[in-house]
């Protein structure tokens, strides 16, 4: 019994890692597309000085976009990772798993397929437990986690980055390229 808790409390940690990284990764897919926007709207409002109407348009777009791609790449992912909506399952996960590591992948989907035929005819069978516990103790050699490396997150760190970084430059050089466009955009009905 101790073993199938083992093996399910192992393929939760993995998922949990999976959603932090989830979390991480579209934080910065967020941070890094919100910025290129911004920058763009702002710049195309410095140049061009738009009407009313068209800054309303510019104002209502950039906010629909921020809150989707809050949504989507943020506020879903952390809300899984609190188990609150759709999750992917332990089958899903072993899957994910066994995809990094070729040689136990049928093991794991098998030891899981084993776990749950054991849950629907209780203790009884000695045979389903011995294979269960053969199979975890063969897999613990093995960490889940390592197949999530929150380090392949740098990359996009870099994305997010360079937008920052020019916002920033032209907020200290010359602060009114960015205050006055954000300014006429935000009050756009004036």
């Amino acid at each position: 019994m101790a073993d199938d808790h083992i093996l399910l409390k192992k393929l939760d940690q993995f998922i949990r890692k999976y959603y932090k990284n989830r979390l991480i990764r579209g934080s910065l897919w967020a941070l890094a597309s919100l910025t290129v926007f911004f920058l763009l709207l702002d710049t195309l409002e410095y140049i061009f000085h738009f009407n009313q109407v068209v800054r309303t348009v510019i104002f209502f777009t950039f906010l629909t976009i921020s809150l989707f791609l809050i949504t989507r790449l943020i506020l879903i992912p952390a809300l899984q990772l609190i188990q609150i909506g759709k999750i992917i399952t332990h089958d899903q996960a072993a899957q994910i798993i066994g995809d990094h590591f070729a040689e136990i992948q049928d093991k794991l989907l098998n030891t899981l397929q084993l776990i749950k035929q054991k849950e629907t005819i209780g203790d009884q069978s000695e045979l389903i437990s011995a294979s269960i516990e053969q199979k975890t103790n063969a897999m613990k050699v093995f960490r889940f986690n390592v197949v999530i490396d929150f380090r392949k997150n740098i990359r996009y760190l870099r994305y997010a980055m360079i937008p920052v970084t020019i916002i920033t430059l032209l907020a200290l050089v010359s602060p009114k390229t960015i205050s006055d466009p954000t300014k006429r955009i935000i009050r756009f009905n004036q």
